[in-house]
């Protein structure tokens, strides 16, 4: 395939892909490098597409497996310690808003979903970040990760209730005394 093909063929994707890295990473540099190694593997690769899946589903399986790859490094490596660190990492301080409190209360709530998000098990997160976040079908989301589809229902219910038991805890609610809560598309019901 020549060069102009293959951006033909994958150029469509880059918002997609841009969006899904982001979700996934949690960060502008990281998500723009992924999109950039995602692209590259692909080229390498775009022999043995067989066109038996959809360009985009194999787009986000390379996509996937890096982020995932670089989520593990990451969970190696310390924390930052200063503002500078964090900058170079992709920390975005607040731009001015007409309402600073309101703006203030919206990134924390991002924060707090982010890193509940974080927590749980690569499993349960990336399942549920295509279905709520990219909107993917179960039977994409299957065919994508290569599971059942059964088993990816399952994962992004478990990766649902964690994520409220999680949030209420962090609100000084007691899951255990809260009454059951039916949660459909991400939302409580």
């Amino acid at each position: 395939m020549t060069s102009e093909g293959f951006i033909a063929l994958v150029t469509p994707h880059e918002q997609a892909l841009w969006r899904l890295c982001y979700r996934l990473l949690g960060n502008r540099q990281d998500a723009e490098d992924a999109v950039q190694e995602t692209m590259l593997r692909a080229w390498r690769q775009i022999e043995g597409f067989r066109g038996e899946a959809a360009v985009k589903s194999w787009l986000y399986r390379i996509a996937v497996n890096y982020c995932t790859d670089q989520l593990r490094m990451r969970s190696r490596r310390p924390a930052p310690a200063s503002i500078e660190e964090m900058a170079e990492q992709g920390f975005e301080p607040a731009a001015g808003e007409a309402d600073p409190e309101r703006e203030l209360e919206r990134r924390d709530r991002r924060g707090r979903l982010r890193q509940a998000l974080e927590s749980l098990p690569e499993e349960q997160r990336v399942p549920l970040i295509l279905f709520a976040q990219e909107g993917m079908k179960y039977e994409a989301i299957a065919e994508l990760m290569q599971l059942p589809s059964g088993t990816v229902k399952s994962r992004i219910a478990r990766a649902r209730s964690r994520l409220i038991e999680i949030l209420e805890t962090e609100d000084g609610n007691n899951p255990a005394q809260a009454p059951s809560k039916r949660v459909k598309g991400g939302r409580k019901a």
